[in-house]
């Protein structure tokens, strides 16, 4: 699992290519909407209001990490992963 550092470095090497104020945008807004639905289920739940405040508490630093994971942190590895097999490709080696 990537420190906090290596997560940034990461978004910094992928935000050339995602310069768009759009995406950033909805990236902000499936984070929230993510936490409005966990939420929504607490209340649904019909937890207090302490029990509410602590699943949306606990689920907001998994939630966040996805996102980053999903918009950052995995094309850079599967463009590191690309560019390994073509390494291998032209050295010949498996």
């Amino acid at each position: 699992m990537p420190g906090l550092m290596e997560v940034f470095i990461l978004k910094d090497r992928v935000n050339g290519q995602r310069d768009n104020i759009f995406m950033m945008l909805f990236e902000k807004a499936f984070i929230l909407i993510a936490l409005l639905v966990v939420l929504l289920v607490g209340v649904a739940l019909d937890l207090p209001a302490w029990g509410v405040g602590a699943l949306v508490g606990a689920a907001l630093g998994p939630i966040v990490y996805g996102h980053f994971y999903f918009i950052y942190i995995r094309p850079v590895k599967k463009q590191q992963n690309i560019d390994v097999e073509k390494k291998k490709a032209k050295t010949g080696r498996k």
